[in-house]
């Protein structure tokens, strides 16, 4: 069963796009001649729940239709139940608001040429981030980027709409007048952080947020996390400097620290919210890692 794929098309992705589209996009995979299992999410963590169980009846190829919330749900699912270093290969069709995931590899989307390159573009190998949550054991995998302080705010206000760039857009004043940025420390290669932290970004590849900038230089094979630090910021200071965050300005800004480790740890006196590939994970404490070329993706 390794040599066929397990597909999952999630119907909210996009903000309906996915339902709408469903019909269209089965008949573009069939008509390519991919042979393929196809299911459908019900609920949000189904996705996981499917990519689980294809995993554990020996499927080693996954195909997510939908957003970044998706292929993190799938990504977590075939990890977490039997697919190991090196096995699983990852495709996506991009329905979603955000598709930080497909910007960063150049996948089309346009649905057919999106399928085009499932059936003539080239697996290479990927790092999969890996964020340890809290004391009790808690594990979630992440295959773009993941964060604590306000990007998580954000998420929290907006998680019906999966990050993308105009929920994001809209719904940053109102974040800003509700969110105090905490006591973080970050911890990283017998080096220590501290003080008043806006947000902190773990990053695999460059974007996230809709079209965020904020790894301009990370490579997704490298086995490295690009850590992107932002200081305390006022909200007008913040909206000041907002195109900093698309052009890939971000870095030389003057409250922002930017390094590359294998692993930080964030801790601070207060929970702090934290998210993977714009899903709310859980809170600090939170140690993010990486497991390099751990798994296969396909790419034009």
């Amino acid at each position: 069963m390794s040599d066929k794929w397990f597909a999952v098309s999630n119907p909210a992705s996009g903000g309906g796009r996915g339902s709408r589209d469903r019909e269209r996009i089965a008949t573009l995979l069939r008509e390519s001649g991919l042979d393929m299992d196809m299911a459908a999410s019900e609920y949000q963590g189904h996705t996981l729940k499917l990519a689980a169980d294809a995993a554990r009846s020996g499927f080693r190829k996954f195909l997510a239709i939908g957003g970044d919330g998706t292929l993190n749900e799938m990504l977590n699912g075939a990890l977490a139940s039997g697919a190991g270093e090196g096995e699983a290969l990852f495709g996506l069709v991009p329905v979603g608001r955000g598709n930080d995931w497909a910007r960063t590899h150049r996948i089309p989307t346009r649905y057919r040429d999106a399928v085009a390159v499932l059936r003539r573009g080239r697996a290479v190998d990927h790092d999969v981030g890996v964020a340890d949550i809290g004391t009790q054991g808690l594990r979630r995998f992440f295959i773009n980027a993941a964060g604590a302080g306000f990007d998580a705010h954000v998420v929290e206000r907006t998680r019906d709409d999966r990050l993308g760039a105009v929920s994001y857009l809209l719904a940053l004043p109102a974040s800003l007048l509700s969110y105090h940025a905490p006591e973080l420390v970050l911890r990283f290669d017998q080096q220590n952080i501290s003080g008043k932290v806006f947000l902190a970004f773990a990053s695999v590849n460059k974007y996230c947020g809709g079209g965020m900038l904020v790894a301009p230089h990370a490579e997704f094979d490298d086995g490295l996390l690009d850590v992107t630090v932002v200081n305390e910021v006022s909200v007008w200071e913040l909206l000041l400097n907002l195109k900093k965050l698309f052009d890939g300005t971000l870095p030389s800004y003057r409250k922002v620290r930017t390094f590359r480790t294998r692993s930080v740890e964030i801790a601070g006196p207060v929970p702090v919210n934290s998210e993977a590939d714009g899903e709310l994970i859980g809170t600090t404490p939170i140690r993010f890692s990486v497991l390099p070329r751990y798994v296969k993706v396909v790419v034009p």
